[in-house]
C-alpha cells in the first residue's frame, strides 16, 4: 500500500495531493457532523489544508531523496568513466558504456561532466584526470551535504514536535471532556483561534525552512 502511494506521489503528485485532501475533508466532515454545519465545514477545511501540507512535504522529501540517490549514482558513474579512460578505453565507447546507468535526475552533474568533456576536447586536457577530479568533487559535495543534514536534524525534529503538540492538546481536552473540538470548530472565537494557530504554524514552518536553507541543505 505504501509503495503504491509513493509511486502515485512520485508520478502524479498534484492528483495524489488533491485526492488525499478530498478524502481527509470528507472524513473530517463526517466525523464532525454531529457538532453542526459550521463545525462540519471548518473541520473539512482544516483537514484538507493540513493533509495537503503533509502530503506536499512527503512529496518534497521523496524528491530530495531521489535527487540525492541520483547524485551518488552519477558520482560513482563518473568515477567508473575516469577508470575506463585511464585504462585506455576509447572515449566514445566509454561514454556509451555509462549511458544506460546515468540517472536522469542528475541534471547538475550532467552539466558539470559536459563542461569537463568540452574542456578536454577544446584544450586537449586529459579527460581521465578531469573525470577523476570531478568524481572527487562530487563525493566531497555529497559528504558536505550529509554533514549539513545531520546538523539540521534537530531543527526538523523540533519543528515536527511543535506541529504535533497542538493536536495533542486538543485530543487531551477531548479526553478530559472539555469539548475543545466543539469550541474550536463550531464557534467564532474558536475558529479565530484555529485560524491564528494555523497561521503561526505556517510561519514556523517557513522560518524552519529558512534556517535549513541558510546552512545549504536542499528543501525543495
Amino acid at each position: 500500500m505504501n509503495t503504491t502511494i509513493t509511486a502515485l506521489l512520485t508520478h502524479r503528485p498534484k492528483t495524489t495531493i488533491t485526492a488525499a485532501s478530498l478524502i481527509a475533508a470528507l472524513t473530517a466532515a463526517w466525523a464532525a457532523k454531529h457538532l453542526g454545519a459550521t463545525a462540519t465545514a471548518t473541520a473539512a477545511a482544516i483537514a484538507a489544508a493540513y493533509t495537503a501540507a503533509a502530503v506536499t512535504a512527503w512529496h518534497r522529501s521523496l524528491r530530495r531523496r531521489r535527487l540525492r540517490e541520483a547524485r551518488r549514482t552519477a558520482a560513482d558513474t563518473v568515477a567508473y568513466l575516469a577508470a575506463d579512460l585511464a585504462a585506455g578505453t576509447d572515449p566514445t565507447r566509454a561514454i556509451a558504456a555509462i549511458e544506460p546507468d546515468w540517472p536522469r535526475d542528475a541534471a547538475s552533474t550532467t552539466r558539470r561532466l559536459a563542461t569537463a568533456w568540452a574542456v578536454a576536447a577544446d584544450l586537449g586536457a586529459p579527460a581521465a584526470e578531469l573525470c577523476r577530479k570531478l568524481a572527487e568533487h562530487l563525493r566531497e559535495d555529497e559528504q558536505a551535504a550529509a554533514r549539513a543534514r545531520a546538523q539540521t536534524a534537530s531543527i526538523h525534529a523540533t519543528a515536527a514536535l511543535l506541529t504535533a503538540l497542538p493536536a495533542a492538546g486538543v485530543a487531551l481536552g477531548e479526553a478530559l471532556g472539555i469539548g475543545a473540538l466543539a469550541f474550536l470548530l463550531g464557534t467564532l472565537p474558536g475558529i479565530a483561534c484555529l485560524a491564528a494557530a494555523t497561521a503561526l504554524q505556517a510561519a514556523g514552518i517557513a522560518w524552519t525552512t529558512a534556517l535549513v536553507k541558510s546552512v545549504g541543505v536542499e528543501t525543495a
